[in-house]
């Protein structure tokens, strides 16, 4: 099923080290965008920047074509992320 969706993913990572991760797993389907400098930028907006560990926290924000958040939900880990979830919401806007 077709969604009009933009999937994207951002990290403090510099834009090296990000296209090391991408590749290190084939190659990702979606680009990788670096909030690297200024360091958490647009992590320090989404209020999801870890200022103890020096990174953002992993989260998955679904944002309208409005720029209204309509889900927000931060992980403990990759393996906590269960791609029907976020599925579900996308399909409920």
């Amino acid at each position: 099923m077709e969604r009009d969706t933009q999937v994207l993913g951002i990290s403090t990572d510099p834009k090296p080290t990000q296209t090391a991760y991408a590749t290190s797993l084939g190659n990702l389907p979606y680009p990788l965008l670096s909030d690297f400098h200024p360091k958490a930028n647009v992590s320090n907006a989404f209020d999801l920047y870890n200022e103890e560990r020096g990174t953002s926290d992993r989260a998955v924000l679904i944002i309208d074509k409005g720029g209204v958040i309509r889900y927000r939900r931060v992980y403990a880990s990759a393996a906590d992320i269960h791609i029907e979830d976020f599925l579900a919401e996308i399909d409920k806007l």
